[in-house]
């Protein structure tokens, strides 16, 4: 029996302890659908709303744990009681998110079987444990980390394939589009990341007043644990409202019907926004090359704006196209 541990993003606004990821959770849910292991038990551990999210990415967990003060390390006793309490004993764990690999070796340590470590994140790991058999990464950066924290692991080149989104159909991208009541016109960007809680929805909304002030029709899609949420619509509200902003608790691959462009805030090279922007890219959004968090987001937006226009105006050719008539 292999056990597999996975930490969903949180979607829950009002919790202090925001945690998890999408794409460890998709390549999960993936895997198991590829694999179709009936031995295989599901555990995730966050707060109550990432049970939700889970199963809106395709994850139906045998089990979850919720930790306190959204701190995996609290879990070590109660994971290790439901996994010797199985009828059958495991005979590994899998780990999906690096930020659960401590609870996770813990565990496989206590049962004397081995630990595996899917990495798409090892910058989360300051000190990581001595007792992980396998680690599995999908970019060379993160090779890179492992080997600077003297630990050996291998690439996997089928992850990205796992994760491979076929471009919206027009039917469903208008269907999507009309629940919202969105125009033809209008582009929907989404200020996007890994971590949902890691948009800072402040300077995209800076951003999108920039977009408006230069003539484009623009509705900004933003994660409802965003930071500096309030801060955002208080913004919005201060320029009259001049663009549109839709907060969502839904994962981006639901919400891809919707875009026309996305916005990524990591500039750091790693398996988690590698990942991401091959999701999205594959799925034929294209990205605006513009970082929304941080200082140095309203310093690029001032000082690349032509750049940007060219990127929107592009955007707008291409969403032209698409709605242009097919000859007979």
């Amino acid at each position: 029996m292999i056990i597999h541990l996975v930490a969903p993003p949180s979607t829950d606004p009002t919790s202090r302890a925001r945690s998890g990821r999408q794409i460890p959770t998709l390549l999960l849910a993936k895997t198991l659908a590829t694999q179709n292991d009936q031995n295989a038990r599901i555990f995730t551990i966050g707060d109550s709303s990432s049970a939700r999210s889970a199963q809106l990415l395709g994850l139906h967990p045998n089990a979850h744990l919720t930790p306190v003060l959204g701190l995996p390390n609290s879990l070590k006793r109660i994971l290790l009681s439901r996994l010797t309490s199985l009828q059958s004993p495991p005979t590994r764990i899998v780990c999906w998110s690096d930020e659960l690999i401590d609870l996770a070796t813990h565990a496989a340590t206590q049962l004397e079987i081995p630990a595996e470590l899917v990495s798409t994140k090892p910058n989360t790991i300051t000190k990581p444990p001595q007792n992980i058999d396998t680690i599995r990464v999908v970019l060379s950066e993160d090779h890179d980390t492992w080997t600077t924290l003297r630990r050996t692991c291998q690439s996997d080149h089928t992850l990205e394939s796992l994760i491979t989104q076929p471009p919206p159909s027009p039917e469903s991208r208008a269907e999507a589009r009309a629940a919202c009541a969105i125009d033809d016109d209008t582009i929907v960007i989404a200020a996007t990341a890994d971590a949902p809680h890691e948009v800072d929805a402040r300077e995209f909304a800076f951003l999108l007043g920039l977009l408006s002030v230069s003539g484009y029709s623009t509705l900004g899609l933003i994660p409802s644990t965003a930071a500096n949420l309030d801060q955002a619509l208080r913004h919005h509200r201060g320029l009259n409202s001049p663009f549109r902003i839709l907060t969502t608790t839904d994962p981006i691959t639901t919400n891809l019907p919707l875009l026309d462009a996305y916005i990524h805030p990591n500039d750091t090279p790693s398996g988690s926004s590698h990942l991401l922007d091959h999701l999205l890219q594959s799925a034929s959004i294209p990205i605006l090359n513009l970082r929304h968090s941080g200082k140095a987001g309203f310093s690029r937006a001032q000082g690349t704006a032509g750049q940007l226009l060219d990127e929107m105006d592009q955007i707008v050719h291409s969403m032209q196209s698409r709605l242009s008539p097919t000859p007979a």
